[in-house]
């Protein structure tokens, strides 16, 4: 009979709790998606790094499964409190706590169980969007079909499990301490204030509001280009992130009574339906401070992964044309050996320009060590090119050609370490042959950081580099095809001969050498780009459906709950245009309030973060367009979430006629 009835249950739930019911399913959807990509064959043999992406995914959908119990049990929390009097009724009967408690678990389950077969075939829906979304960043000639897979299935069913053990171990311990007294009245019993008077509750305000003002001083005096490889500013980072967490529940816990202040002034209460509307709002907000302030964490979170997909993709973009200018690069020991690759590679592919040159050592002009933060070599020698390949190489690019007088050098040196030079104290350099040259400009055109790994060279006239000691031979080729990850291998391979010996004991030893191919760079590149973009979107994505999903939640609870209002509001002679705005004001502020600060704290992220990411992007201004970027896909998903309560909560108003 119980089961009967936890059937019909699940039925009348299911209409009550669309909006709910629709989220799970979508979770659960987006994780078997993701499994069934990232378990993919076809997906994993594209490139060996693909292995990253599915030990990724699995580590997120962890962080996912509690994010998700979260709004399972607060909505198990709210149906439970919405049928307490229907529950209290059937103890009044006679019937045991420990079949109630069975038949609300069973419910419980049902819906999950129909989320989760639902879930199926909309995760293969997307498993093919994601699909085509690899197939477009990596450009890859042929489509990719994601086929099922049996360890896809059986993650999903595990993460099922998990989730719901956790959800209905919650559920029946609150059920196994409820009396039935406490099941008749629940639903008229208000949620306990946190905090108690409006004194204790504006000194949080304000303590709150200083403890974001103080992460903003930490991060603005740590989070610096100069020190961007310390090992402290990771540190300085989660204090930051823990200190606005904090913040952010002081804010939500107290906020409410700060507006109510505001809008209960006499010149401001009494027009229109502000009064209603201001208690309404602050009845709930003052009770619901540990909620607001999950949801204002999970609103951060949401705009910064978003945010951090929008920079990893400049980013990306930044380190393809910096690490790989041309088509082909490499160096080697001998000149010889970059002859003979010259010549394979022109058996394999169209070379429309090209240069060798030498790149020479000196160990006298100590510009090195103006550079800690960026060496990485421990002698203190300094890299210098010849005016004439430097030259070569800007005319490879494009670039207009520069001079230098006999008696001038070029600094040019990475774009992230420019801030670190100290101009002055190299006007004026002395090579180790007695050369002295006078500082003429300084660039970031660096086509040899790519190779060298080097953050910086030393332009020099043709003639200075006598009795210098040659560093390696350098090429570089731009080739009419587009170049690809397996030719860096078939390279390698035919010069081993050259790069390789095997001494007497059988043991192979290699002379130090690196090849840059562009192509193979630019996939590696794209395989980041997918990864992360990704697990930003989907964690995103989760995020603002689980906020919007709770405020819907709560806001329909609420339009049953306190009907008795609007009826009062009808009989004073409210017509229904105007008792409909009255909603949507309601709903904007209740939608927003949770949102407005933890957006405010992304943009002051996100603009610290820039003096990081600034000399890698576009341009220094470039994170704006992806803040604004990020809002609007936020606010958007937001929209819908607001559109379905406001029409549910109006549905339910529209019975009271």
């Amino acid at each position: 009979m119980l089961s009967k009835l936890a059937i019909r249950n699940v039925k009348r739930s299911s209409r009550d709790y669309i909006i709910y019911l629709i989220t799970v399913t979508l979770a659960f959807s987006l994780m078997f998606a993701l499994n069934l990509v990232s378990w993919s064959d076809a997906v994993v043999n594209i490139s060996e790094n693909m292995d990253t992406f599915k030990s990724v995914i699995i580590f997120v959908n962890v962080i996912v499964i509690f994010v998700i119990c979260f709004l399972i049990n607060y909505t198990t929390r709210f149906m439970f409190s919405k049928r307490s009097k229907e529950f209290g009724t059937y103890m009044l009967l006679g019937i045991k706590k420990k079949k109630i408690s069975k038949m609300f678990l069973l419910e419980n389950i049902i819906l999950g169980f129909i989320a989760l077969i639902l879930s199926i075939p909309f995760g293969f829906i997307f498993s093919q969007f994601i699909s085509f979304f690899i197939v477009k960043v990596l450009e890859l000639s042929q489509t990719i079909f994601i086929e099922f897979n049996l360890m896809s299935f059986i993650l999903l069913f595990i993460y099922f499990i998990a989730i719901y053990l956790l959800v209905l171990f919650f559920a029946y311990r609150r059920i196994k301490k409820v009396k039935i007294y406490d099941l008749l009245y629940l639903e008229k019993q208000n949620e306990e204030k946190v905090i108690k008077t409006k004194k204790s509750r504006t000194i949080i305000f304000v303590i709150s509001i200083l403890i974001g003002i103080g992460a903003y001083l930490i991060w603005n005096t740590q989070i610096r280009p100069d020190i961007v490889q310390d090992s402290s500013v990771l540190t300085y980072l989660m204090i930051g992130i823990v200190l606005f967490i904090i913040s952010i529940y002081g804010v939500m816990f107290s906020l409410s009574d700060f507006l109510l202040s505001i809008v209960l002034k006499k010149n401001i209460k009494y027009r229109k339906d502000n009064l209603f509307v201001a208690r309404a709002f602050s009845s709930k907000a003052r009770t619901m401070g540990w909620t607001l302030g999950t949801l204002g964490v999970l609103i951060m979170f949401t705009s910064l992964f978003l945010n951090f997909s929008s920079l990893n993709k400049g980013l990306y973009d930044s380190i393809v044309e910096t690490t790989s200018p041309f088509d082909i690069s490499m160096f080697f020991e001998n000149r010889d050996t970059v002859l003979k690759a010259y010549n394979i590679i022109e058996e394999d592919y169209t070379i429309t320009d090209s240069v060798i040159y030498y790149v020479y050592l000196d160990s006298n002009s100590n510009i090195e060590k103006l550079l800690p933060s960026y060496s990485y070599k421990n002698d203190s020698t300094d890299f210098i090119m010849k005016i004439s390949d430097y030259n070569k190489l800007l005319s490879m690019k494009g670039k207009n050609r520069i001079s230098l007088n006999d008696d001038e050098y070029l600094l040019v040196i990475e774009t992230a370490g420019l801030s670190l030079v100290q101009s002055d104290s190299i006007k004026e350099i002395t090579l180790s042959n007695g050369n002295t040259l006078h500082q003429k400009d300084i660039t970031t055109e660096l086509f040899f950081y790519g190779l060298s790994n080097a953050s910086y060279v030393v332009v020099v006239p043709d003639n200075v580099v006598y009795n210098l000691n040659i560093y390696q031979t350098f090429m570089s080729i731009n080739t009419k095809e587009e170049t690809t990850k397996d030719y860096e291998e078939k390279l390698n391979n035919e010069l081993r001969s050259d790069l390789c010996l095997i001494d007497e004991n059988g043991r192979e030893e290699c002379h130090y050498y690196r090849t840059t191919i562009k192509g193979a760079v630019i996939e590696t590149s794209n395989l980041m780009t997918v990864i992360v973009t990704a697990v930003c979107v989907y964690m995103s994505f989760i995020f603002v459906a689980i906020v919007g999903t709770i405020l819907a939640i709560q806001s329909l609870s609420d339009s049953t709950k306190y009907q008795y209002r609007y009826m009062v509001l009808k009989r004073l002679g409210v017509k229904n245009e105007q008792l409909y705005k009255t909603i949507r004001k309601q709903l904007y502020i209740l939608f927003a309030m949770p949102a407005i600060y933890p957006i405010i704290i992304s943009f002051i992220t996100v603009y610290l973060l820039n003096r990081i990411y600034a000399p890698l992007l576009p341009s220094s201004t470039a994170y704006l367009s992806y803040f604004f970027v990020s809002i609007i896909i936020f606010l958007l998903i937001y929209s819908i979430y607001f559109i379905a309560t406001y029409f549910g909560f109006k549905r339910n108003i529209d019975k009271l006629d």
